[in-house]
């Protein structure tokens, strides 16, 4: 969807982006996960966020004539959520035939379908530099660990992979940059990433809301004699739930025009609040509805409990809240004022 009208693509924005996620996300979230990245990935060659040209259209030309899953390998086991900094485990050294990559990378959502991997490394020069290296999914030296084993989103297969002496040309490179270089992932890589993460969880909330309404409106215990969706304090909560979902949809739509806009300023505190508002507290509202639902809720027939795993998830994405909650308190107890 992203790959430019020019390459044979649809030129998405952000915006058709979040909307096709999150209807997805309402029946597989594990399909709108996928998604997710491969967007993100492509909506940065799109936009030639470090991207050498070269590079950026064979990708855009490979994705219309063959369409396949990309992935960016950000994460690995000892470093943790390069949200953090720090420099890469994975090394790239040069040689004769291009650099070869070793390392090991984290949850790499679906690495069983990825036909492109976008991996994350420095080089080993005496002044390492940082930056995104393309490797296909089937080449020499790719190892996939078989050890996903969360409780939600249980189907993304988000294995660790090990890579080898895996040779990657030297023009597979994106622009490599000096120090720890949280830009070698490029912003618009992150900020796609936080405003479909956001209509992912968004969707799962919307899927675990429906499917409480119809056991609300179906379900009639003996001593009341009317449907549960008849009491107030049900209504309450379906209420409160469904107002903070419109409440999603305005903080989603603004965050999509704010990255259409370019609008550098309020970008960055928009995808706090999406983190923190949207994806963060989806787990707390499929809790209240759990909460209502009683028994039914909890059994594994139902869907509810499977929204709410699923939901869990969002607070692992990175950035976590406590980075978030930091970065905002440093910005208004130390920035001088006007």
């Amino acid at each position: 969807m992203p790959v430019r009208l020019q390459a044979g693509g649809y030129g998405a924005s952000l915006s058709v982006a979040q909307n096709i996620v999150g209807l997805l996300a309402q029946s597989d979230p594990v399909a709108a996960l996928l998604l997710v990245n491969h967007y993100m990935v492509h909506a940065s060659i799109a936009a030639r966020d470090n991207w050498p040209e070269p590079l950026a259209r064979r990708l855009e030309e490979q994705a219309v004539s063959r369409p396949g899953l990309i992935n960016a390998l950000l994460a690995e086991p000892d470093l943790g959520s390069a949200s953090q900094g720090g420099s890469p485990g994975t090394v790239a050294t040069a040689t004769g035939d291009g650099w070869r990559l070793n390392g090991r990378k984290a949850y790499v959502t679906g690495i069983p379908g990825l036909s492109e991997l976008v991996v994350r490394a420095r080089t080993d020069e005496p002044e390492p530099r940082v930056g995104l290296f393309v490797v296909s999914a089937g080449a020499d030296g790719v190892t996939t660990v078989p050890n996903w084993d969360h409780i939600g989103m249980r189907a993304s297969a988000s294995h660790e992979v090990i890579l080898r002496d895996v040779i990657v040309p030297y023009e597979d490179t994106t622009t490599l940059f000096h120090g720890d270089a949280k830009a070698a992932s490029g912003s618009v890589l992150m900020h796609w990433n936080c405003g479909l993460l956001g209509a992912l969880y968004d969707g799962v909330v919307r899927s675990a809301l429906a499917w409480t309404i119809d056991f609300l409106r179906t379900r009639i215990p003996s001593n009341l004699g009317k449907p549960l969706a008849t009491l107030p304090f049900m209504q309450d909560a379906a209420g409160r739930v469904s107002l903070t979902l419109a409440t999603n949809n305005l903080l989603l739509r603004a965050y999509a025009s704010d990255v259409l806009t370019g609008n550098a300023v309020t970008i960055s505190s928009d995808a706090a609040v999406i983190k923190t508002e949207v994806v963060d507290k989806a787990a707390d509202l499929t809790m209240q509805l759990l909460a209502i639902a009683g028994n039914a809720g909890l059994s594994a027939r139902n869907t509810l409990e499977r929204c709410h795993r699923d939901a869990l998830c969002g607070r692992i994405h990175a950035p976590h809240a406590e980075l978030v909650r930091r970065r905002a308190g440093q910005t208004v107890l130390l920035t001088p004022p006007l």
